[in-house]
């Protein structure tokens, strides 16, 4: 008897107890349930067991354990209970059913322990669970998703991954993270693309991929590492976003500027067309026009018949000079605005025996010796008029400009250059020119170096127009006294 109440004291100091009769009516409680539930023993005793029921748990759960311990046997669970100020509070409960001598119980005996901080905690992690579930759903709905493990195999990829790339799940999974790489991306942005998640820091970026039928489409990139406890990432989360339309409207805005920089090159040529015309106009033009004017004056003044006659014909050659300069200012001008003539197939030895017929009396006169080297390449993809022309004007600069001291020497010769270019140069050993003074006049209109009757300024400008309206380059090393040499490069030459 005296373990009996040894037992009974423990229980009650170590749990939670109440003993009700066989229809729930409360008979005793102990402090520990009279602390938890906010009542008094007072209260409690006399009363229905449900004082504390909290609603929680549904009717068919109330009835199962009813229904166990009516039938005499253990019923163990967890309960939330609800305490005199309304709070709630959950037990670990086992009832136990005292049983009369017909095998029927005649009071139930329930200890309780308070697990009420443990179930709030499962109530955070579930909740903190249904969170972190939540947002991957989102992510899964919103985003284009793929996990690798920290060597780059795909591990994941949600559905929206698959539908861009044009893989199915079981294509991608186990497959290196490469298999949808495009190319597109140099070495070193995808080596600090690594560097930095490897270092398990967030990479945030577009990139360009490639679809299992080989179009390729952009995504904004965010890989987020997943750090171990050592801090070492141990797989990285790939989001990303589809940008392909955007990327494709910055290449059209960037295809649109780059054409009105263009347009706006040749507009800034044509300005200074203009400008070089209002010049010549301004400055050439004018005299022979006042000069006309006068001689038109004095016939009208004068009453002599073969006084006017004398006068008449000094306007002739007048006249004939103004249409020259403006002849070459106009084939100057059409140059410029023939930008998409095509290029022709032009064997340079072909193209030199024609030119130098033009030159056969000056070279014989002179002692002229023209060397031809085309080991190197004989052909060059170019208007044929513009490089006869170009060779004209080089040619005859050499002639005129030749030094008074020694026989002129032209060399031609072409050299095969990197990126499918070609360059020719023609090479004299005239008066030369100094480019100290000259350098930057070289090629502007109405530019000369040397007094000789010939000397108009109009060569070296159509020939640079010439060369630049294929995209070509012009440029001359020379010095006085020694001679000189023209370079000119020719592009996209198939070579």
């Amino acid at each position: 008897m005296e373990k009996i109440t040894d037992y009974k004291y423990a229980l009650d100091e170590s749990s939670i107890v109440a003993i009700t009769d066989q229809k729930g009516i409360i008979k005793y409680v102990n402090d520990n349930f009279c602390n938890i539930s906010k009542y008094t023993a007072k209260e409690l005793i006399g009363q229905d067991h449900r004082i504390i029921n909290s609603g929680y748990h549904p009717k068919e759960f109330i009835k199962e354990l009813w229904t166990t311990i009516a039938n005499g046997k253990v019923w163990k669970g967890e309960l939330k209970n609800k305490a005199k100020d309304g709070t709630v509070y959950w037990v670990d409960t086992t009832i136990v059913p005292f049983l009369d001598m017909d095998h029927k119980p005649y009071q139930y005996v329930a200890i309780r322990s308070d697990i009420t901080d443990r179930k709030k905690s499962e109530e955070e992690l579930k909740k903190t669970l249904k969170e972190i579930s939540d947002y991957k759903y989102a992510l899964d709905e919103s985003a284009i998703m793929a996990i690798t493990d920290q060597k780059g195999i795909i591990t994941h990829v949600n559905d929206n991954f698959c539908k861009i790339s044009k893989y199915s799940n079981k294509e991608l999974i186990g497959q290196d993270h490469r298999i949808i790489n495009s190319g597109h991306h140099p070495k070193e942005f995808i080596k600090e693309l690594w560097a930095t998640i490897a270092n398990g820091k967030v990479w945030k970026g577009e990139l360009k991929n490639k679809a299992k039928d080989g179009s390729v489409y952009w995504v904004d990139t965010t890989i987020v590492p997943f750090l171990n406890s050592i801090g070492k990432p141990y797989q990285y989360v790939a989001i990303r976003s589809d940008i392909t339309e955007r990327k494709k409207g910055e290449d059209q805005i960037k295809k649109s500027n780059e054409k009105a920089i263009e347009h706006a090159h040749i507009l800034q040529l044509k300005n200074l067309q203009l400008v070089d015309f209002c010049n010549i106009v301004s400055h050439n033009l004018r005299a022979p026009l006042i000069n006309i004017s006068m001689l038109v004056d004095y016939i009208e003044q004068s009453s002599d018949e073969a006084e006017q006659k004398e006068v008449l014909a000094k306007i002739k050659p007048v006249v004939n000079h103004l249409m020259e300069v403006f002849n070459e200012l106009v084939e100057s001008i059409q140059i410029k605005q023939d930008i998409e003539i095509k290029s022709d197939q032009v064997i340079l030895k072909d193209c030199l025996e024609k030119i130098l017929i033009g030159f056969e009396t000056q070279i014989k006169e002179y002692g002229a010796d023209i060397q031809l080297n085309f080991d190197k390449t004989d052909i060059i993809y170019f208007p044929q008029q513009y490089l006869e022309s170009i060779l004209t004007n080089l040619i005859s600069n050499a002639l005129k400009y030749k030094s008074p001291n020694r026989k002129p020497i032209i060399t031609i010769k072409t050299k095969k250059e990197v990126n499918n270019r070609i360059l020719l140069s023609v090479t004299d050993n005239g008066l030369g020119i100094d480019l100290v003074l000259h350098k930057d006049q070289i090629f502007k209109i109405r530019k000369t170096f040397h007094k000789h009757p010939d000397a108009k300024g109009f060569g070296l400008f159509m020939t640079k127009t010439q060369v630049e309206a294929k995209d070509g380059k012009i440029w001359v090393e020379s010095e006085p006294e020694k001679g000189t040499t023209f370079f000119i490069e020719f592009k996209n030459q198939n070579i």
